[in-house]
Protein backbone atom coordinates (compact mmCIF):
# COMPACT_ATOMS: atom_id res chain seq x y z
CA UNK A 1 0.00 0.00 0.00
CA UNK A 2 1.43 3.48 -0.81
CA UNK A 3 0.34 6.50 0.52
CA UNK A 4 0.22 10.11 -1.14
CA UNK A 5 1.67 12.73 0.82
CA UNK A 6 -2.03 14.09 1.47
CA UNK A 7 -3.55 10.79 2.58
CA UNK A 8 -4.89 9.18 -0.10
CA UNK A 9 -3.23 5.77 -1.08
CA UNK A 10 -3.67 3.03 -3.69
CA UNK A 11 -5.64 0.16 -2.95
CA UNK A 12 -4.68 -3.22 -2.93
CA UNK A 13 -6.22 -5.34 -5.88
CA UNK A 14 -7.89 -8.13 -4.29
CA UNK A 15 -11.53 -7.80 -3.43
CA UNK A 16 -12.19 -10.51 -1.27
CA UNK A 17 -10.02 -12.77 0.98
CA UNK A 18 -11.34 -15.86 2.13
CA UNK A 19 -10.19 -16.41 5.77
CA UNK A 20 -9.11 -19.90 5.53
CA UNK A 21 -11.85 -21.23 7.70
CA UNK A 22 -13.38 -23.52 5.84
CA UNK A 23 -10.92 -23.39 2.88
CA UNK A 24 -7.94 -24.44 4.53
CA UNK A 25 -6.25 -27.70 4.51
CA UNK A 26 -7.75 -28.77 8.42
CA UNK A 27 -6.89 -31.99 8.73
CA UNK A 28 -3.91 -32.73 5.83
CA UNK A 29 -0.92 -33.48 8.61
CA UNK A 30 2.51 -32.60 7.70
CA UNK A 31 3.44 -34.28 4.47
CA UNK A 32 0.11 -34.67 2.83
CA UNK A 33 -0.86 -32.95 -0.18
CA UNK A 34 -2.65 -29.93 0.47
CA UNK A 35 -5.90 -29.77 -1.64
CA UNK A 36 -5.67 -28.05 -5.10
CA UNK A 37 -6.98 -24.68 -4.94
CA UNK A 38 -9.03 -24.50 -8.27
CA UNK A 39 -11.19 -28.14 -7.42
CA UNK A 40 -14.39 -27.47 -5.69
CA UNK A 41 -14.69 -30.21 -2.87
CA UNK A 42 -17.41 -28.57 -1.04
CA UNK A 43 -19.12 -25.00 -0.58
CA UNK A 44 -16.63 -22.24 -1.07
CA UNK A 45 -16.67 -18.82 -1.55
CA UNK A 46 -15.31 -17.57 -4.98
CA UNK A 47 -16.33 -14.18 -5.33
CA UNK A 48 -17.58 -11.02 -3.80
CA UNK A 49 -18.48 -7.78 -5.62
CA UNK A 50 -20.11 -4.25 -4.67
CA UNK A 51 -22.89 -2.96 -7.08
CA UNK A 52 -23.36 0.25 -6.63
CA UNK A 53 -27.49 0.91 -6.57
CA UNK A 54 -28.77 2.72 -9.39
CA UNK A 55 -32.68 2.42 -10.37
CA UNK A 56 -32.33 4.55 -13.58
CA UNK A 57 -29.04 3.20 -15.08
CA UNK A 58 -29.83 0.73 -17.93
CA UNK A 59 -29.18 -2.76 -16.78
CA UNK A 60 -27.00 -3.77 -19.68
CA UNK A 61 -24.27 -1.16 -18.95
CA UNK A 62 -21.41 -2.21 -16.35
CA UNK A 63 -22.50 -1.86 -12.25
CA UNK A 64 -20.42 0.53 -10.38
CA UNK A 65 -18.23 -1.04 -8.04
CA UNK A 66 -16.99 1.88 -5.98
CA UNK A 67 -19.19 4.51 -4.14
CA UNK A 68 -19.38 7.90 -2.29
CA UNK A 69 -21.08 8.67 0.82
CA UNK A 70 -24.70 8.22 0.76
CA UNK A 71 -25.19 6.00 -2.30
CA UNK A 72 -26.48 2.27 -1.38
CA UNK A 73 -24.33 -0.44 -2.50
CA UNK A 74 -25.25 -3.78 -2.70
CA UNK A 75 -23.32 -7.14 -1.68
CA UNK A 76 -23.26 -10.34 -4.39
CA UNK A 77 -21.72 -13.43 -3.77
CA UNK A 78 -20.63 -15.95 -5.44
CA UNK A 79 -20.51 -19.46 -3.43
CA UNK A 80 -19.53 -22.75 -5.40
CA UNK A 81 -20.66 -25.99 -4.70
CA UNK A 82 -20.41 -29.53 -6.29
CA UNK A 83 -23.34 -28.93 -7.51
CA UNK A 84 -23.10 -25.88 -8.75
CA UNK A 85 -23.69 -21.81 -7.41
CA UNK A 86 -25.95 -21.02 -4.91
CA UNK A 87 -28.25 -19.01 -5.61
CA UNK A 88 -28.92 -15.66 -2.99
CA UNK A 89 -32.03 -18.15 -1.60
CA UNK A 90 -29.89 -20.69 -0.88
CA UNK A 91 -27.37 -18.44 0.72
CA UNK A 92 -29.37 -17.04 2.80
CA UNK A 93 -30.93 -20.43 3.82
CA UNK A 94 -27.90 -23.00 3.95
CA UNK A 95 -24.89 -20.61 4.94
CA UNK A 96 -26.81 -18.18 7.11
CA UNK A 97 -24.87 -15.17 6.60
CA UNK A 98 -23.94 -12.42 9.04
CA UNK A 99 -22.71 -9.27 7.10
CA UNK A 100 -21.02 -6.80 9.27
CA UNK A 101 -19.44 -3.91 7.80
CA UNK A 102 -16.75 -1.51 9.17
CA UNK A 103 -15.07 1.92 8.63
CA UNK A 104 -11.41 1.47 7.54
CA UNK A 105 -8.81 4.05 8.24
CA UNK A 106 -6.44 5.10 5.87
CA UNK A 107 -3.84 2.49 5.73
CA UNK A 108 -5.58 0.18 7.39
CA UNK A 109 -5.21 -4.07 6.12
CA UNK A 110 -8.45 -5.91 5.21
CA UNK A 111 -9.38 -7.59 8.25
CA UNK A 112 -7.75 -4.98 10.48
CA UNK A 113 -11.03 -2.74 11.19
CA UNK A 114 -13.49 -5.36 12.51
CA UNK A 115 -10.41 -7.47 14.57
CA UNK A 116 -9.06 -4.22 16.25
CA UNK A 117 -12.67 -4.15 18.13
CA UNK A 118 -12.00 -7.85 19.16
CA UNK A 119 -12.92 -9.10 21.33
CA UNK A 120 -16.97 -8.37 21.18
CA UNK A 121 -19.99 -10.20 20.32
CA UNK A 122 -22.48 -9.65 17.96
CA UNK A 123 -25.46 -8.52 20.34
CA UNK A 124 -22.51 -5.45 20.95
CA UNK A 125 -22.77 -4.34 17.26
CA UNK A 126 -25.54 -2.03 16.26
CA UNK A 127 -27.39 -1.90 12.90
CA UNK A 128 -26.35 0.12 9.80
CA UNK A 129 -28.27 3.27 9.67
CA UNK A 130 -28.72 5.71 7.09
CA UNK A 131 -27.17 9.33 7.99
CA UNK A 132 -30.00 11.42 8.89
CA UNK A 133 -28.99 14.71 6.93
CA UNK A 134 -31.50 16.65 8.81
CA UNK A 135 -29.84 16.16 11.79
CA UNK A 136 -26.34 17.63 10.85
CA UNK A 137 -25.20 20.82 12.00
CA UNK A 138 -23.41 22.75 8.77
CA UNK A 139 -21.88 25.50 11.43
CA UNK A 140 -20.54 22.67 13.55
CA UNK A 141 -16.28 21.54 13.37
CA UNK A 142 -17.17 17.95 13.47
CA UNK A 143 -19.35 15.45 12.47
CA UNK A 144 -21.35 12.62 14.69
CA UNK A 145 -19.40 9.07 14.07
CA UNK A 146 -21.36 6.81 12.38
CA UNK A 147 -21.91 3.13 13.80
CA UNK A 148 -18.86 1.09 13.14
CA UNK A 149 -18.52 -1.66 13.01
CA UNK A 150 -22.20 -2.19 12.47
CA UNK A 151 -24.24 -5.28 11.48
CA UNK A 152 -26.18 -4.70 7.81
CA UNK A 153 -29.60 -5.26 7.72
CA UNK A 154 -31.09 -3.77 4.99
CA UNK A 155 -31.62 -5.88 1.53
CA UNK A 156 -31.41 -9.73 2.00
CA UNK A 157 -29.03 -12.00 3.92
CA UNK A 158 -28.27 -13.49 0.63
CA UNK A 159 -27.62 -10.04 -1.00
CA UNK A 160 -27.54 -7.29 1.82
CA UNK A 161 -27.63 -3.69 1.35
CA UNK A 162 -26.29 -0.72 2.67
CA UNK A 163 -26.04 2.90 2.57
CA UNK A 164 -22.39 3.99 2.41
CA UNK A 165 -21.87 6.65 5.66
CA UNK A 166 -20.36 9.78 5.85
CA UNK A 167 -17.06 9.19 7.44
CA UNK A 168 -14.15 11.68 7.01
CA UNK A 169 -12.36 8.71 6.64
CA UNK A 170 -13.13 8.08 3.43
CA UNK A 171 -11.95 11.65 2.57
CA UNK A 172 -8.58 10.79 3.77
CA UNK A 173 -8.12 7.47 2.03
CA UNK A 174 -10.26 4.68 4.07
CA UNK A 175 -12.73 2.26 3.07
CA UNK A 176 -15.29 0.05 3.91
CA UNK A 177 -14.43 -3.37 4.89
CA UNK A 178 -17.22 -5.83 5.12
CA UNK A 179 -17.18 -9.32 6.55
CA UNK A 180 -19.33 -12.29 6.32
CA UNK A 181 -19.47 -14.92 8.99
CA UNK A 182 -21.59 -18.06 7.82
CA UNK A 183 -21.43 -21.99 7.94
CA UNK A 184 -21.07 -25.03 5.62
CA UNK A 185 -24.48 -26.23 3.98
CA UNK A 186 -25.61 -28.94 6.64
CA UNK A 187 -22.94 -27.95 9.14
CA UNK A 188 -21.92 -25.81 12.13
CA UNK A 189 -23.93 -22.82 13.38
CA UNK A 190 -23.20 -18.96 12.29
CA UNK A 191 -23.81 -17.36 15.74
CA UNK A 192 -20.92 -20.11 16.74
CA UNK A 193 -19.01 -19.28 14.28
CA UNK A 194 -18.96 -15.34 14.91
CA UNK A 195 -18.73 -15.84 18.47
CA UNK A 196 -15.51 -17.94 17.99
CA UNK A 197 -13.93 -15.00 15.53
CA UNK A 198 -15.31 -12.10 17.48
CA UNK A 199 -15.12 -13.30 21.16
CA UNK A 200 -11.41 -14.79 20.52
CA UNK A 201 -12.25 -18.04 21.23
CA UNK A 202 -9.54 -20.74 21.04
CA UNK A 203 -10.27 -22.37 18.57
CA UNK A 204 -12.56 -22.51 15.25
CA UNK A 205 -15.10 -24.97 13.66
CA UNK A 206 -13.72 -25.89 10.42
CA UNK A 207 -17.51 -25.61 9.32
CA UNK A 208 -17.23 -22.09 9.41
CA UNK A 209 -17.26 -19.81 6.64
CA UNK A 210 -15.83 -16.22 6.98
CA UNK A 211 -14.65 -13.78 3.79
CA UNK A 212 -13.89 -10.08 4.04
CA UNK A 213 -13.48 -7.95 1.29
CA UNK A 214 -12.83 -4.25 0.67
CA UNK A 215 -15.56 -1.83 -0.92
CA UNK A 216 -14.53 1.08 -2.38
CA UNK A 217 -15.43 4.43 -1.72
CA UNK A 218 -14.32 7.05 -4.08
CA UNK A 219 -13.13 8.40 -6.62
CA UNK A 220 -10.91 10.38 -4.73
CA UNK A 221 -11.77 13.55 -6.93
CA UNK A 222 -15.25 13.71 -5.89
CA UNK A 223 -14.81 13.19 -2.30
CA UNK A 224 -12.65 16.08 -2.55
CA UNK A 225 -14.86 17.70 -3.82
CA UNK A 226 -17.32 16.64 -1.43
CA UNK A 227 -15.35 17.88 1.42
CA UNK A 228 -15.27 21.31 -0.29
CA UNK A 229 -18.77 21.03 -0.29
CA UNK A 230 -18.80 21.16 3.82
CA UNK A 231 -15.63 23.39 3.79
CA UNK A 232 -13.36 20.57 4.88
CA UNK A 233 -10.82 20.60 2.22
CA UNK A 234 -8.53 23.09 3.82
CA UNK A 235 -8.59 21.54 7.48
CA UNK A 236 -8.10 18.10 5.90
CA UNK A 237 -5.34 19.10 3.38
CA UNK A 238 -6.80 17.12 0.44
CA UNK A 239 -4.71 18.35 -2.32
CA UNK A 240 -5.30 18.91 -6.16
CA UNK A 241 -8.32 17.62 -7.91
CA UNK A 242 -7.71 15.76 -11.32
CA UNK A 243 -8.96 17.17 -14.14
CA UNK A 244 -11.08 15.67 -15.59
CA UNK A 245 -11.94 12.97 -12.49
CA UNK A 246 -11.66 9.73 -13.44
CA UNK A 247 -14.96 7.35 -13.65
CA UNK A 248 -15.67 5.28 -10.57
CA UNK A 249 -14.39 1.39 -10.55
CA UNK A 250 -16.67 -0.28 -12.57
CA UNK A 251 -17.27 -4.14 -12.29
CA UNK A 252 -15.97 -6.02 -15.94
CA UNK A 253 -17.92 -7.54 -17.71
CA UNK A 254 -17.43 -10.96 -19.65
CA UNK A 255 -19.00 -10.21 -23.56
CA UNK A 256 -18.82 -13.93 -24.25
CA UNK A 257 -17.76 -17.40 -23.39
CA UNK A 258 -17.49 -19.98 -26.00
CA UNK A 259 -17.04 -23.63 -25.92
CA UNK A 260 -16.12 -26.51 -28.20
CA UNK A 261 -17.07 -30.28 -27.11
CA UNK A 262 -13.98 -32.50 -28.84
CA UNK A 263 -14.26 -36.15 -28.78
CA UNK A 264 -11.09 -38.43 -28.60
CA UNK A 265 -10.70 -38.72 -32.43
CA UNK A 266 -10.89 -34.39 -32.58
CA UNK A 267 -14.81 -34.44 -33.89
CA UNK A 268 -16.40 -31.28 -32.87
CA UNK A 269 -19.23 -32.61 -30.84
CA UNK A 270 -20.51 -29.40 -29.98
CA UNK A 271 -20.09 -25.68 -30.66
CA UNK A 272 -21.92 -22.65 -28.75
CA UNK A 273 -21.85 -19.67 -26.40
CA UNK A 274 -22.95 -20.49 -22.62
CA UNK A 275 -25.32 -18.73 -20.90
CA UNK A 276 -24.60 -18.60 -16.81
CA UNK A 277 -25.61 -21.59 -15.53
CA UNK A 278 -26.07 -23.48 -18.69
CA UNK A 279 -25.87 -27.67 -18.53
CA UNK A 280 -24.36 -28.90 -21.54
CA UNK A 281 -23.41 -32.97 -22.51
CA UNK A 282 -20.18 -34.53 -23.29
CA UNK A 283 -18.60 -37.97 -22.84
CA UNK A 284 -16.12 -39.41 -20.52
CA UNK A 285 -13.00 -38.51 -22.61
CA UNK A 286 -13.75 -35.55 -24.35
CA UNK A 287 -12.07 -32.43 -23.98
CA UNK A 288 -13.92 -28.91 -23.90
CA UNK A 289 -11.85 -25.68 -25.61
CA UNK A 290 -13.03 -22.68 -23.51
CA UNK A 291 -12.90 -19.13 -25.32
CA UNK A 292 -14.04 -16.22 -23.07
CA UNK A 293 -13.60 -12.48 -23.92
CA UNK A 294 -14.11 -8.93 -21.86
CA UNK A 295 -14.31 -6.19 -24.09
CA UNK A 296 -10.97 -4.19 -23.87
CA UNK A 297 -13.23 -1.00 -23.91
CA UNK A 298 -14.29 -1.86 -20.60
CA UNK A 299 -10.59 -1.35 -19.07
CA UNK A 300 -10.77 2.12 -17.32
CA UNK A 301 -8.12 4.23 -17.01
CA UNK A 302 -7.40 5.54 -13.71
CA UNK A 303 -5.45 7.78 -11.98
CA UNK A 304 -2.57 7.94 -8.71
CA UNK A 305 -1.57 10.83 -6.88
CA UNK A 306 2.20 11.13 -8.47
CA UNK A 307 3.45 13.80 -6.31
CA UNK A 308 1.91 17.00 -4.35
CA UNK A 309 0.42 18.44 -7.69
CA UNK A 310 0.67 15.71 -10.17
CA UNK A 311 -0.81 12.48 -11.07
CA UNK A 312 -0.07 9.47 -13.09
CA UNK A 313 -2.10 7.65 -15.09
CA UNK A 314 -2.55 4.01 -15.02
CA UNK A 315 -5.06 1.48 -16.77
CA UNK A 316 -6.96 -1.61 -15.54
CA UNK A 317 -5.58 -5.06 -16.13
CA UNK A 318 -7.70 -8.30 -16.18
CA UNK A 319 -6.91 -11.40 -14.15
CA UNK A 320 -9.12 -14.70 -14.72
CA UNK A 321 -9.23 -17.67 -12.13
CA UNK A 322 -10.90 -20.95 -13.30
CA UNK A 323 -12.40 -23.24 -10.85
CA UNK A 324 -13.51 -26.92 -11.16
CA UNK A 325 -15.76 -30.01 -9.50
CA UNK A 326 -14.18 -32.40 -11.24
CA UNK A 327 -12.21 -32.90 -14.37
CA UNK A 328 -8.42 -32.27 -15.72
CA UNK A 329 -7.89 -28.71 -16.28
CA UNK A 330 -5.39 -27.01 -18.31
CA UNK A 331 -4.82 -23.86 -16.34
CA UNK A 332 -6.51 -22.11 -13.03
CA UNK A 333 -5.48 -19.10 -14.08
CA UNK A 334 -5.29 -16.20 -17.33
CA UNK A 335 -4.37 -12.49 -17.59
CA UNK A 336 -5.88 -10.95 -20.42
CA UNK A 337 -9.12 -10.06 -22.29
CA UNK A 338 -9.27 -13.14 -24.85
CA UNK A 339 -8.27 -15.57 -22.47
CA UNK A 340 -9.09 -19.53 -23.21
CA UNK A 341 -8.44 -22.75 -21.57
CA UNK A 342 -9.01 -26.67 -21.78
CA UNK A 343 -11.26 -28.55 -19.37
CA UNK A 344 -10.81 -32.47 -20.43
CA UNK A 345 -13.65 -34.92 -19.01
CA UNK A 346 -11.05 -37.29 -17.11
CA UNK A 347 -10.43 -37.66 -13.68
CA UNK A 348 -8.02 -34.71 -12.32
CA UNK A 349 -5.47 -34.82 -9.49
CA UNK A 350 -7.38 -35.46 -6.10
CA UNK A 351 -10.64 -36.34 -7.93
CA UNK A 352 -11.79 -39.13 -6.16
CA UNK A 353 -13.84 -41.30 -8.57
CA UNK A 354 -13.40 -42.23 -12.33
CA UNK A 355 -16.76 -40.38 -13.33
CA UNK A 356 -17.92 -37.25 -11.57
CA UNK A 357 -20.25 -37.79 -8.79
CA UNK A 358 -24.08 -38.01 -9.93
CA UNK A 359 -22.59 -37.69 -13.49
CA UNK A 360 -22.06 -33.95 -13.46
CA UNK A 361 -18.97 -31.46 -12.93
CA UNK A 362 -19.19 -27.88 -13.27
CA UNK A 363 -16.37 -25.27 -13.91
CA UNK A 364 -16.64 -21.72 -12.73
CA UNK A 365 -14.56 -18.63 -14.11
CA UNK A 366 -14.15 -15.37 -12.21
CA UNK A 367 -13.02 -12.49 -13.68
CA UNK A 368 -11.21 -9.39 -12.05
CA UNK A 369 -9.32 -6.21 -12.71
CA UNK A 370 -6.76 -4.64 -10.83
CA UNK A 371 -8.57 -3.05 -8.66
CA UNK A 372 -12.03 -3.88 -6.93
CA UNK A 373 -14.27 -5.05 -9.81
CA UNK A 374 -15.47 -8.84 -9.92
CA UNK A 375 -17.59 -10.76 -12.56
CA UNK A 376 -17.87 -14.42 -13.02
CA UNK A 377 -19.89 -17.11 -14.95
CA UNK A 378 -20.47 -21.14 -14.90
CA UNK A 379 -21.96 -23.93 -16.47
CA UNK A 380 -22.15 -27.43 -15.82
CA UNK A 381 -21.54 -30.59 -18.02
CA UNK A 382 -23.56 -33.60 -17.95
CA UNK A 383 -21.69 -36.47 -18.44
CA UNK A 384 -23.38 -38.92 -21.12
CA UNK A 385 -22.49 -42.33 -22.67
Amino acid sequence: MIASSHGRHIRPSRATLALGLALSAIGFGCGMELPLQERIAFTRPLATRVEVLEPTKPPEEATRAEGTPLETLRVVSLFGDTDGALTPEEIETEIEPVWIACNMQPLVGLFGCISAEFPTSLSDIPDCVPTDLSALDPMAETFPLPPSPCRMVDGTPGQPEMQIPLDLGFLLGGDLEITMFGHRPGQGDTEACARAILEQEDSVDESCIVTTMRAPVGPDGELTMLAQMFGLDESLQLGPVPDPIPDPDDNPRIATFSIAVIGPDDEVRLATDVATGDVVQAELGDRIEIVTESSEDDLQTYVIPKDDTDFEERTEVYTGAWFRTWGELLSPSSDDPRSTNTWTMVAGPQDEGEIPPDGRATLYYVLRDDRQGVAWTWFTVEITG
